[in-house]
């Protein structure tokens, strides 16, 4: 019996030594120096007494006893330790610790665009025909655990439904015609509440003679929700562009049809159908994007390579500032197309050549340059528009020293590298590791 009191006794002394040490640290510069040397001593006489296995347990009692009595007379705040001190010190420890993790170790990251589809997912959307049932309130509230939200928006009011366009004499002299462009706003917070405010866009549409607004999260890309639901048929179409190719062909039809138009609130194209108010105008889920665990430690270490996926700072990139010159503050993630030297550029049959040959690894980078286009990938594209800072790749240009080339996997619908110029190394923050949500077919190690 006196075995196993004697062990507990040492646990009590080693709790009592880690609490005169926090009352030391934490209060010793306001204690009397009578007072803090008695706490001192008795500390050190109670670390002799629990090695000693002879001594007698009436005194290493005793001792704890005094031990106590003084640091509950030191102690203050700091002893004895009350469960609400001891709790608030864990979450301060905690914080700490995944403090330190997230800043040196791993960093969560979420997919914010679909420029590296289908490799990782931003935003992604699911299309019914505006008439196709709902999924049932069990269905959304388990989707909801995935992170995928049902949208259904009811028309304002009845008549055909039209877009707004926009349109414009190309280079060429013949008109060109586009989708008016969204707007965007500060949504109502989390939950409502107005707290946490984000950013959300709005398009219009017009249903017979009223406007109707739709808002939806920002960089969501409703324009192909759009596509889908009006022009199913084109949607499907498999072309280089993707969705920008797509709504030439929607464009070009809807001209020899007749079904541009001028309206009182500007030109719209007509889709052909009618709504009827209160009935669905639009049916569709949006699916969050990938969220994945960031490597930040092995580029500590060795020098990212050509097909690495790497997710790098924006804020020292000046082809990425706003229009009043202030740098990003984003995180992007995209593919390592070209290291410091290495030569590149985009040929006529969208192969990536390295160096003048067909990139022939990693996966993603090999299907792109072969236009698989029954897997997702279209090819890749020699620019991707922007500015003075664009470095398209029609002819072959060599990464700079101390920079790298970044491409994204969805060539057609990735602003990288091409528009905004290269990525200079100690923007480089680390490699994807672990895909841990959504639990789709990403989840698990990154590609």
């Amino acid at each position: 019996m006196s075995f196993y009191y004697r062990r507990k006794l040492r646990k009590i002394g080693k709790a009592l030594l880690e609490g005169s040490e926090k009352v030391h640290l934490y209060r010793g510069d306001v204690l009397a120096q009578a007072d803090l040397n008695e706490q001192l001593e008795l500390a050190d006489k109670v670390r002799a007494a629990i090695k000693d296995r002879t001594r007698e347990i009436t005194e290493v009692e005793t001792l704890l006893n005094r031990l106590h009595e003084v640091l509950t007379r030191n102690g203050g705040k700091i002893y004895p330790v009350t469960s609400g001190t001891d709790y608030t010190e864990m979450v301060v420890m905690a914080a700490i610790v995944a403090g330190a993790i997230r800043s040196f170790f791993l960093q969560p990251f979420k997919i914010p665009t679909n420029s590296m589809w289908p490799t990782y997912n931003g935003m992604t959307a699911e299309v019914r025909a505006p008439d196709a049932p709902v999924p049932s309130l069990a269905q959304q509230a388990l989707d909801k655990v995935q992170w995928t939200w049902t949208y259904v928006i009811p028309a304002e009011a009845s008549g055909p439904v039209a877009i707004p366009i926009v349109m414009q004499r190309g280079p060429d002299g013949r008109t060109e015609y586009g989708l008016r462009s969204r707007t965007r706003e500060a949504d109502d917070g989390l939950f409502g509440t107005g707290l946490m405010k984000g950013a959300r866009d709005k398009y219009e549409m017009l249903v017979g003679q009223t406007v109707q607004t739709v808002k939806v999260p920002a960089d969501f890309g409703f324009e192909t929700v759009i596509l889908r639901t009006y022009f199913p048929e084109e949607s499907k179409l498999k072309l280089p562009r993707q969705d920008a190719d797509r709504w030439r062909v929607v464009f070009a039809k809807a001209v020899r049809e007749g079904r541009i138009q001028n309206s009182p609130f500007g030109p719209v194209l007509l889709t052909g159908k009618s709504a009827t108010a209160g009935a669905p105008l639009f049916n569709f889920d949006i699916l969050t994007g990938d969220m994945l665990f960031v490597d930040r430690m092995s580029y500590h270490f060795v020098d990212p390579s050509r097909g690495d996926t790497f997710v790098f700072r924006t804020n020292t990139i000046p082809g990425l500032n706003d229009q009043y010159g202030q740098p990003s503050q984003n995180y992007y993630v995209k593919r390592l197309a070209g290291v410091p030297g290495q030569k590149l550029r985009v040929n006529e049959q969208g192969e990536l050549l390295v160096d003048g040959q067909v990139v022939t690894s990693p996966e993603p980078m090999v299907l792109n340059s072969r236009r698989a286009m029954d897997q997702g990938y279209y090819g890749y594209l020699p620019d991707a528009g922007g500015d003075r800072y664009a470095i398209p790749l029609d002819q072959e240009h060599t990464v700079s020293a101390k920079h790298y080339f970044a491409l994204g996997d969805n060539s057609a619908n990735s602003f990288d590298s091409r528009g905004w110029g290269e990525v200079p190394a100690d923007a480089v923050v680390g490699k994807p590791l672990f895909i841990l949500h959504p639990f789709t077919s990403h989840w698990g190690p990154a590609k």
